[in-house]
């Protein structure tokens, strides 16, 4: 569900956001290098959706940590789908991983919404 945008804008707008956090973490001395847990979040909009999503997440190495409803008022199909793996933010910030997460959200009528990590 790319929201009436292309998948490439999805994936032009996800970088942006990282080359902004890229600056933040080397403010901050983190070492982009470094393997940590990585949360990613997704929205789709229906529990069909986000188990297929999950499972297809969990076939690619990540922990389902939620998948659940969201609760959005205005918004009551939508659910929230959080996914950690351990990897570097090096990796995480890399077109190929963001194109894969984007697509394969889009593939189960669902979005990525990005990932963060503890400092």
């Amino acid at each position: 569900m790319t929201e009436g945008k292309t998948i490439e804008e999805i994936i032009s707008n996800h970088e942006a956001r990282d080359a902004s956090l890229c600056r933040v973490f080397l403010e901050k001395n983190i070492d982009l290098t470094d393997a940590r847990i990585i949360e990613c979040h997704f929205w789709t909009w229906s529990r069909e959706d986000a188990a297929k999503l999950g499972e297809a997440l969990k076939s690619r190495g990540f922990e389902i940590l939620v998948q659940r409803p969201a609760a959005i008022a205005g918004d009551p199909d939508r659910w929230n789908v959080e996914a950690a793996v351990r990897q570097s933010i090096n990796l995480t910030m890399r077109r190929e991983f963001i194109d894969e997460l984007v697509r394969l959200a889009d593939s189960h009528d669902g979005l990525y919404d990005g990932w963060g990590t503890r400092v």
